[in-house]
């Protein structure tokens, strides 16, 4: 059995924790990560409810692939998690209506962008 690196193991229990905390927020108080958002507005819910069900999928298939240590499926939760990040950070620029200072906060998603390239390229070679 192939194990996975202790800082990328580290780093998978740093993101769960992360999609714990978003899922939370989703369900129970958006204002924690999602800023002024109306949670009693039936549409928002809506919206919330589904980030909080692909945060629960990604948590779960995230969680069984650190089980697993196999390279191969934690490979493809990084790649998710970059897809992810991405998109995040693109978000954040594309509504910080032109704002230094919200533009900044959004490219604070490369902070996770660096390791997770350091991660796909040892896992990738794991798996050769």
């Amino acid at each position: 059995m192939n194990t996975i690196p202790r800082w990328i193991s580290g780093l998978t229990v740093v993101v769960l924790l992360i999609l714990v905390f978003k899922m939370y927020s989703a369900l129970f108080s958006p204002a924690l990560a999602y800023g002024a958002i109306d949670g009693e507005n039936v549409a928002n819910q809506k919206v919330l409810w589904e980030l909080a069900g692909r945060d629960l999928a990604m948590i779960v298939v995230t969680a069984l692939a650190l089980r697993s240590q196999d390279p191969f499926a934690l490979l493809i939760t990084m790649v998710i998690n970059v897809v992810r990040e991405s998109f995040d950070m693109m978000i954040g620029i594309r509504f910080s209506g032109g704002d230094p200072a919200a533009i900044g906060q959004a490219m604070s998603f490369l902070i996770f962008l660096v390791p997770y390239g350091f991660a796909i390229r040892a896992l990738r070679a794991r798996r050769a």
